[in-house]
């Protein structure tokens, strides 16, 4: 074995090995190679071939500036967020990206920011609508005791990339810094975060609960451990510990292996601990599918995520019906908004309750806090009502209204919510909800993040 590629060790025959391609392979084949979403690397190898005096193809070169020009994009973007959100703070993409060498680039297909606090969320979004991004998803999800913030909060934009047969761009705020299992809340890691490191790290880990890892990923994560110090090694494994992805880990370190690559760290105990996540994980599905609320809600999700049906239209019409939408949130069911005419509560930052609630009984709660009460560390809802309209459950924020669903949602839902007579009903009635499907391409998917 050799020791794992640093940041100024990222070569490009460190690119051919994730590539597993021989070193006099042809350009074309490579970067045919390169750009699948297996690898994701073309931007990374053409800027290598570019900082090591190779001559570039017209193509080629057009190519590589129009990767860095999305990087560069996007840097302007997060230097904009930060200004109306100091405390927030990116996970993987520039974090990661800081770790390559001068000159050398790391492809992004979208931004991820974790907001601390809903106001820290709502600031940015502000900011992006007033920039022309539209919003695309909003999720509210339960939070797990002890959390800061409760209920967490998702929402995603986009806009146009210059070129039409781009990518659109992608902006992601969240709560959270674990939200790639749709079916189950979200996981928030140590607040504040110890070291940028440690937190992209365990993220760049939990993409795995969402598609295999990409070759790239395991040369992110090789540098991001060598990059960490003994107390970010510490919290690294201690939030694998939390979120209980210790047979992720054990996936990840066995493809760097057959990569001929030793990593710096080497964290003990891990084959029995993946052995009790994995039981664990068992025993939460069978209580997950025993408890007929959540069963019907997560088959619900499925037509969200576009599979599912007609089983899964009439699974999303029984679970709105009864139990409803504010029983399936406390339950641990996540629920996606659809938005709703007129915009009428731009700028509410009011804190009320939701309507119906008992001011210690917060929607979003986890059913596995028995006192069914907010964390005594949670901060307050602000510039959210959860507001029960009839038989619905409706989300008031500073970015609109949003009628909120575990499923693709009716017609007739949102004529009932918005006061019009509702629609007849047909067999093709449900529609898509704004869940955040996200663009294939850059990697996001219906839990809301991406792999950038």
């Amino acid at each position: 074995m050799t020791e794992a590629p640093t940041g100024n060790a990222v070569t490009t025959d460190t690119v051919l090995a994730l590539l597993d391609a021989a070193p006099g392979s042809d350009r074309d084949s490579l970067l045919r190679t390169a750009r699948d979403g297996r690898h994701k690397l073309a931007g990374t190898l053409l800027s290598l071939w570019a900082v090591s005096g190779e001559e570039l193809t017209d193509g080629q070169a057009a190519e590589l500036r129009t990767a860095r020009e999305r990087v560069d994009r996007y840097r302007r973007v997060w230097e904009e967020l930060q200004e109306h959100a100091p405390d927030a703070f990116p996970l993987k993409g520039a974090t990661i990206a800081a770790l390559y060498p001068p000159g050398v680039l790391r492809s992004a297909g979208d931004l991820d920011a974790i907001c601390p606090r809903h106001a820290d969320l709502w600031a940015c979004a502000r900011h992006l609508l007033a920039c022309d991004w539209e919003l695309v998803a909003f999720t509210v999800g339960p939070a797990h005791p002890g959390d800061t913030v409760s209920p967490h909060l998702g929402a995603e934009f986009r806009k146009p990339a210059p070129d039409a047969s781009q990518d659109p761009y992608a902006v992601g705020l969240f709560t959270a810094e674990i939200v790639t299992d749709v079916h189950g809340p979200a996981r928030q890691l140590a607040r504040p975060p110890g070291s940028a490191w440690t937190t992209s790290a365990v993220a760049l880990v939990a993409e795995r609960w969402e598609r295999p890892f990409r070759s790239r990923d395991l040369l992110d994560l090789v540098l991001l451990l060598q990059a960490m110090d003994e107390e970010a090694v510490r919290q690294f494994g201690a939030d694998l510990d939390r979120v209980g992805l210790w047979p992720e880990w054990r996936q990840a370190m066995r493809g760097v292996a057959r990569l001929g690559w030793r990593p710096t760290v080497a964290l003990p105990y891990t084959r029995a601990a993946a052995v009790r996540v994995r039981l664990a994980r068992s025993v939460r599905t069978a209580v997950r599918w025993s408890n007929p609320v959540r069963a019907a809600a997560f088959a619900a999700q499925s037509g969200i995520e576009g599979r599912g049906g007609r089983p899964a239209a009439l699974a999303s019409d029984l679970v709105h019906r009864r139990p409803g939408a504010r029983r399936l949130l406390a339950s641990g069911v996540p629920l996606f908004g659809v938005p709703l005419g007129g915009g009428d509560t731009a700028g509410d930052t009011g804190s009320n309750p939701p309507a119906g609630a008992r001011p210690d009984d917060p929607a979003g709660a986890h059913p596995d806090d028995p006192a069914g009460a907010r964390p005594p560390a949670a901060e307050p809802v602000d510039g959210l009502r959860l507001d029960d309209v009839g038989r619905h459950l409706v989300a008031r924020t500073p970015l609109g209204s949003f009628l909120l669903v575990s499923g693709a949602a009716r017609q007739e839902w949102l004529d009932e919510v918005n006061g019009a007579e509702p629609a007849p009903r047909t067999a093709s009635a449900p529609t898509g909800s704004t869940a955040p499907t996200g663009p294939s391409s850059t990697g996001t998917s219906p839990s809301g993040r991406s792999g950038a």
